[in-house]
Parts: C-alpha cells; structure tokens; sequence
C-alpha cells in the first residue's frame, strides 16, 4: 500500500484529510505531529471509521511524533513515504523547510498553505522536481483551492463572459497558524485588495466598493458586509477564463471579527513578527467570541458570471456550501494526495491546486462528498446582431 504522512495529522483540517483517506482505502497513513498522545487518540477515531466503513483491513493509520523544525526526523520519516501532506501551519513562518526536505526524500508534497510564496522560495529547485517526476501541489485549500475550481467549471458554460464576481463568506473560529498567515497577507492586501480586473488589466474598485460592499448572496448569508479580497488566484482566474470584468471579495459576519480585522489592517500589524503574533492571537480570540454568540452559518464560495450563453445574455451564480472551512480544505489536500497515489494525477513539478487538478474533478469529488454545486440562473435575453 501507498504510504502517506500527514503532518498536523490531529488538527481540524489534518483530520479532515486522514478521513477522506481512510474511507478511499489502500493507504498506509502517518499521523503526525509533536504531540504523540494527540496523535494516538487521532488513530483511534480514524481505526473506528475504517472499521464502520468495512474497510479495516485495506488501511493503517499509525501515529508518528516528528518536529519539522528538526529536518533530520522529517527526513527520516518523508523518505519512507510516498506523500506528505503538510497541515502544518503559519505558511509565513515554516517557508519552505517541509517542502525542501520532501524534494530531499524524493517524496510527493500537498500543502493546503505554501501559496505563492513558498512556490517561489523553492524555484531553483524546479528541474530537480521535474527529474525526479514529484508532484508539490500548493495552495490546496478552500481558499485558495476550491476558491478557482467554482468559477473555472461554471466559466465552460459560457462563449463569452462580461463579468465574473467571486464571494467568500464565513464565520469559522479561526486557527492561529490561519490568523498569522492572514495578518502576513495584508501587506499583499493593502496593494491588491482594493482592486478589480477590466479588460486585462487591474484597476482600483470603484470608492462605492473601495472598502465596503453589500452584496445579496444565498441564505442563511443574504445582505451581507463584503471587503475587497483581489488576490493573485482571484487574477489568474480572471485570465484564464477572459472576463472582461473581475471583483472578489471577502464576507465575515462576524462583527467583532471584522472590526478588528480592519484595525488591524489599518495599523498594519504586518510591519514586524512581534506585532503579527500579537494581531493573529487578537483575531483568534475575537472569532471564538463571535462565534459564541450565534449559530454558525458554515462557509460559503459564490460565484456570479454575467455573460454569452447559447447565443443569449444570461446570468448564473454558482454556490458551494461547506459546514466550516477545515472541511474544504481538508477535502482538497485529501483530494490530490489521494489522485497522487493512484496516478490518476497527470500534473508534474510544482504548481498551485487549480493548475495540478482539473476544476471537474474537484467538483466531482465535492458532489460525492455530498456538497453539491448550486446553479441558480437569472433572466436571459437574445444578443442584438
């Protein structure tokens, strides 16, 4: 059977993923982590699962103590393994130690964080990659991940597109490796976020959408408060599927959350490590308050496309519901380990999630996960020749 580590193997999304694993079958799986006792009691659930989904014979979940501040012990373990599956976090602070070492030990990498960041550090490591035939998928996430694959597959339907308008809405407690990673990303932020795609170029949003917006989006969410999230995914998005017109943004309904988030923003706590540690433990905080105080709404993406359907101007928004944002995460890392060990993954080299999976196959596996794509369309009206 195919081996596969998990690093943060008994934390919320790693969790997520080592289900996903054990009902698919056939794999060896490490949970890992510092804590050996966690890691235990991770197996346990996980040896239930298998034995409820009459599976227990076709897999193993073992636990594994490993630092990965310790290159030595991770290497020791990733070079006994097939693929390592890193939910291990903050991205800004672990770089690309994991992925370096997983290039060392000749061994598959799928990180739900790295982003662009990580894909960068490691970039005079490329031709080894591909001479060796390793996959190292970043960006395996719900965003960004999942983020692209729903307007990529709703893109198809469409001869030409006007405009493309992605949603992402929330009111998970957040973890502080998410929080330190968000924080680090304002100064990204800060030069994106207030922007918007038009005819191949990026331009600021309009001062109406500058730093609020009220968008209508699905229940239980409807009149939402958005901020402007322009990311580089949300760009690439906009290339690949030619819209004339692009705009993202980020919905918490959280209202201490979002408060506090802005402040952050504005006193730019990015600056230094000292003041992002102290921003990141804030947020976590204020995300456990508010999600106290109501029932959770889950996570949602929405898409909305204007534009050219069969020889008529037609509307679609397209929804993807989640119970929080750990499930889609975990989903997407388990997804392409998963397409990894059975070769069903023709992708090579390094590369972000919406590039090394087809967007069909991420929806595909959603729907058998039981988290279907919701298509609502609008009035239609003939295109005047």
């Amino acid at each position: 059977m195919k081996q596969i580590a998990i690093l943060g193997g008994y934390g919320n999304v790693g969790m997520v993923a080592a289900s996903y694993l054990v009902k698919k079958g056939g794999v060896d799986l490490y949970i890992c982590g510092r804590n050996y006792q966690s890691a235990s009691k991770a197996v346990e659930k996980l040896e239930r699962l298998a034995e409820e989904q009459g599976n227990i014979q076709d897999v193993q979940c073992r636990p594994y103590q490993v630092d990965i501040q310790r290159s030595d012990s991770l290497r020791s373990l990733l070079s006994t393994c097939d693929v390592v599956v890193n939910c291990t976090g903050p991205t800004a602070l672990i770089g690309d130690k994991v992925a370096r070492v997983a290039i060392d030990a000749d061994c598959h990498m799928v990180d739900p964080g790295g982003y662009d960041y990580v894909i960068e550090l490691i970039k005079d490591l490329e031709d080894v990659v591909k001479d060796k035939k390793l996959q190292l998928c970043f960006a395996a996430g719900i965003v960004p991940g999942i983020s692209a694959s729903l307007p990529l597959v709703m893109a198809k339907q469409f001869s030409q597109i006007f405009s493309l308008n992605s949603y992402f809405a929330g009111e998970d407690v957040w973890s502080y490796g998410s929080m330190y990673d968000m924080v680090c990303g304002m100064g990204e932020l800060k030069e994106l976020g207030a922007s918007q795609a038009k005819n191949k170029k990026r331009i600021p949003l309009p001062v109406s959408e500058r730093f609020v917006h009220f968008p209508q989006l699905p229940d239980p969410f409807g009149k939402s408060i958005a901020q402007p999230f322009y990311t580089k995914e949300f760009e690439r998005v906009v290339k690949d599927t030619e819209a004339f017109l692009g705009k993202c943004f980020w919905v918490n309904t959280g209202p201490a959350f979002s408060a506090t988030l802005s402040l952050m923003r504005m006193l730019r706590c990015y600056r230094s490590p000292a003041l992002t540690d102290l921003a990141a433990r804030l947020l976590c905080r204020v995300s456990a308050w508010d999600g106290n105080r109501r029932t959770s709404k889950g996570y949602m993406l929405v898409t909305n496309i204007t534009g050219v359907q069969d020889g008529a101007v037609s509307s679609v928004q397209g929804t993807l519901r989640f119970p929080d944002s750990y499930t889609g995460t975990g989903l997407a890392t388990a997804m392409m380990a998963h397409r990894i060990v059975t070769g069903a993954s023709k992708a090579s080299g390094i590369g972000s999630f919406p590039k090394m999976i087809p967007p069909k196959a991420v929806i595909d596996v959603l729907r058998e996960e039981g988290i279907e794509m919701e298509l609502r369309e609008g009035e239609s009206h003939a295109v005047a020749c």
